[in-house]
């Protein structure tokens, strides 16, 4: 569909743009070949009224004849050979116009002006014929480009859902494989801690699946996934891990993407406290602060001992998940410090003001 006809507000625009362009034109002409005003608009402006019959359809030839994949002699000749069949086709039109106006009004002789403002007229035509083809193929451009724009989004999305779901099946297993030893060591000892152990089990599952292709999630529940991650990973750690975890409670129903934190507090869990000999305490803490939600998490880290080299998928994903959702306004820095090692996310809040109150 033309795009001056996709809403009513555009067409009603269009036709009273037109009815002003067409008022100027019979005034012009009619200056040049020396015509009464009133005279001009009577025998041109409806005439030039029927241009439209003929500038619209263009849209669907340059279409049809794209730039870019056509010679530009076949699109050329073409497009004049259509130029001349329609200007002949309104000049007939026209005179017969002129001739039905030449017997409802005796007093204007709209034969006489008609034919004498021909040349004038069919170059004037000419002129705006070839503006319209030009002013189409801009749209189509345009058009265009939004199209690629939207494919290029949708493929955005799709790559971050596959490499969420890449990640998760990356880091479940290993998790897994961990939290069914622990089971193993305690259900023999304690069923009553085994029982609660496989309850907390359950619910970081569920919630993992629940989210799988939910965008966003708030900010209470992405903790309350952590803490169950937490507490099974204290039954294989014990005394080594300590946890802190901090957050304002204003802060918790705001929506941020879904599995943000998880990925991160595995990481420090990994590759920081695991290759700690004594352990050590993860630190997560959220804040706002000039209206960007603020997320630190931090753990020690061995500088002299073994450590886990990683993959950094983890990392990689996440930064390009914010980056689709948030572009250059959402931030994932990571750095080492005293000892320890920070991973900081900053989030644009700007209905902060309102989740606040």
């Amino acid at each position: 569909m033309h795009p001056l006809f996709r809403t009513p507000d555009r067409l009603i625009v269009m036709l009273v743009g037109w009815a002003l362009v067409s008022a100027s034109l019979s005034a012009l002409v009619g200056g040049i070949e020396d015509i009464p005003l009133g005279h001009s608009l009577a025998v041109f402006a409806p005439a030039y009224g029927l241009w439209l019959l003929f500038l619209i359809p263009s849209y669907y030839l340059c279409r049809a004849l794209p730039l870019d994949r056509g010679a530009w002699t076949k699109v050329l000749g073409t497009q004049m050979l259509i130029l001349f069949a329609t200007g002949l086709i309104w000049a007939l039109l026209g005179q017969g116009y002129a001739l039905i106006v030449a017997s409802l009004a005796e007093s204007i002789p709209a034969l006489d002006y008609f034919a004498g403002a021909m040349f004038t007229n069919l170059v004037v035509f000419a002129c705006v014929y070839e503006f319209f083809v030009l002013l189409h193929y801009l749209i189509i451009a345009l058009e265009r480009g939004r199209n690629l724009e939207r494919a290029a989004l949708r493929q955005e999305i799709l790559t971050s859902k596959a490499e969420l779901r890449a990640l998760r099946a990356t880091i479940h297993p290993h998790f897994l494989f961990n939290a069914l030893n622990a089971l193993a060591n305690i259900t023999d000892s304690d069923p009553a801690q085994a029982r609660h152990f496989c309850l907390r089990l359950a619910d970081f599952l569920r919630y993992s699946v629940a989210y799988a292709d939910r965008p966003t999630a708030t900010l209470g529940t992405e903790l309350e996934h952590v803490e169950n991650y937490l507490s099974i990973e204290r039954e294989r750690f014990g005394e080594r891990l300590c946890t802190v975890i901090e957050a304002e409670q204003s802060l918790l129903p705001i929506a941020v993407p879904s599995l943000m934190l998880f990925p991160l507090v595995e990481n420090a869990i990994k590759h920081g406290i695991d290759s700690c000999i004594e352990g050590g305490c993860l630190e997560l803490r959220c804040g706002a602060e000039d209206n960007r939600l603020r997320i630190e998490i931090g753990n020690p880290v061995d500088e002299l001992g073994h450590q886990r080299q990683g993959t950094g998928i983890g990392l990689i994903s996440l930064r390009q998940r914010l980056k689709n959702r948030y572009g250059d306004e959402a931030t994932l820095r990571t750095h080492r410090e005293d000892g320890r090692f920070i991973a900081r996310i900053c989030l644009p809040l700007p209905g902060l003001a309102q989740a606040v109150e």
